[in-house]
């Protein structure tokens, strides 16, 4: 898992650099000549993006789908209400609340529920 680093991708034919707030490249897709110093150009497994203050739903939604255009396998949408919203490029988005235990096959072995995201962040309950 890589915070904010930055990634070279196709948007409408054009080249889009855009820096997730974390994404992940599986060593399958990473070059392996691929030097640090710059602008990664393998389209992650997956980019995160956290709805900061200022941010909506509806905008990051947008660029969810940006990225799954691009050829980002898969996309999470962290939300302050204490949700985590799946978007894949074959089926429509779902969102996780709670105690629902969120897998994906793409990710062999990893489960958790939103809930766990926000616990393992230090955010309260009374934050919202």
């Amino acid at each position: 898992m890589c915070p904010e680093l930055a990634i070279t991708l196709t948007r409408n034919g054009q080249s889009w650099v855009p820096t997730p707030d974390l994404l992940y490249i599986s060593n399958e897709r990473l070059l392996a000549d691929w030097a640090e110093d710059g602008a990664c150009s393998v389209p992650p497994d997956l980019a995160i993006e956290i709805i900061s203050p200022g941010q909506t739903f509806g905008q990051l939604a947008a660029k969810a789908r940006a990225y799954l255009d691009a050829n980002v396998l898969r996309v999470w949408v962290v939300d302050s209400t204490r949700s985590v919203t799946v978007f894949y490029p074959d089926a429509p988005p779902q969102t996780y609340i709670g105690d629902t235990l969120l897998t994906d096959p793409l990710f062999e072995g990893l489960a958790f529920t939103a809930e766990q995201v926000f616990q393992q962040a230090g955010i309260p309950l009374d934050s919202q």
